[in-house]
C-alpha cells in the first residue's frame, strides 16, 4: 500500500537518498509558501503526525529551537508596537513646545524640546534595530521551518518503512514458528510411547529390578519406573 502517493510537482524538485538507513527528505524553499507553512511547531498539521508516534530526540530539540525563536519574535513585535506610540507622544509634544520654545524663548520649554528630540532619535535607532532583527528572525524561522518539515517527513517515512519491514519480518517469523510447531507435534505423535506397555513386556521378560537398574542408567526415571511398579502390582 503506498502511503500519501502524490504526483510531485516540478518545482518542487523532492529529492531522497538513502543514509545510514533512513530516508534523506529535501524539499524546494518554495513548499513552505505554497502550504502555508510559517511557524510549523505550531501547526496543527504538524502536531497531529505526533499523536501516537513519538518525536526523535533530534525533532524534539529542533522543536524547542523553533519555539524560542518565535518568542524572540514575538517579544520584538510587542516592542515594536510600544516603540510607535512612544515616538507619537514624543512628536505631540515636540509640537506643543515648539512655539512656547521659540516664539516665547523659554528655555525650559528649549530644554524639553531636545530631550524629546533625543528620545525620538533613541527611539529611532532602536526601531532600526528591532525592525532589523525582526527580518533577521524571519529568515531564520523559514530556514528553521524548512529543515523541521524535512527532518520531520524523513522521520515519519523511515519509520513508516521500518514498521512495514518489521512487520512482514514478524509474519515471516510467526508462519516460520507455527510450520515449525506443527511439525513439532508430529513429530511428537510419531515418537510417544505407550510406556506402560513396555513396562510390561520389559518386566515380564528381565524383570522388574534390572528394567529398573535400566531405567537409571539410561536417564529415563519417571514414567517407566511408575509403569514398572505398576506393573509389578499387577504381576504379584
Amino acid at each position: 500500500m503506498w502511503i500519501f502517493k502524490r504526483r510531485q510537482a516540478p518545482e518542487q524538485s523532492k529529492e531522497t537518498s538513502e543514509a545510514n538507513g533512513s530516508a534523506v527528505v529535501k524539499f524546494d524553499a518554495s513548499i513552505l509558501r505554497k502550504n502555508d507553512i510559517t511557524r510549523l511547531s505550531l501547526d496543527e498539521r504538524w502536531t497531529k503526525l505526533f499523536v501516537t508516534t513519538s518525536m526523535s530526540p533530534e525533532l524534539d530539540t529542533a522543536e524547542k529551537e523553533m519555539g524560542e525563536l518565535i518568542k524572540r519574535e514575538a517579544l520584538l513585535k510587542n516592542e515594536q508596537e510600544n516603540l510607535e506610540p512612544q515616538k507619537r507622544k514624543c512628536m505631540s509634544e515636540i509640537m506643543n513646545l515648539t512655539q512656547k520654545a521659540f516664539d516665547n524663548n523659554d528655555d525650559e520649554a528649549k530644554k524639553k524640546l531636545t530631550e524629546y528630540k533625543n528620545e525620538i532619535e533613541k527611539t529611532n535607532s532602536r526601531m532600526d534595530a528591532v525592525m532589523e532583527e525582526i527580518e533577521t528572525l524571519d529568515e531564520k524561522l523559514k530556514e528553521a521551518n524548512l529543515k523541521l518539515l524535512e527532518d520531520s517527513v524523513s522521520y515519519i517515512f523511515s519509520t513508516l518503512k521500518f514498521s512495514k519491514e518489521r512487520t512482514l519480518e514478524i509474519q515471516k517469523e510467526l508462519a516460520e514458528m507455527e510450520q515449525r510447531g506443527k511439525a513439532l507435534r508430529e513429530e511428537l505423535e510419531t515418537i510417544s510411547v505407550d510406556w506402560t506397555q513396555y513396562a510390561l513386556d520389559l518386566t515380564e521378560l528381565i524383570g522388574a529390578d534390572e528394567v529398573k537398574r535400566l531405567e537409571s542408567e539410561f536417564g529415563l526415571e519417571g514414567d517407566i519406573h511408575e509403569a514398572i511398579d505398576a506393573t509389578t502390582d499387577e504381576i504379584r
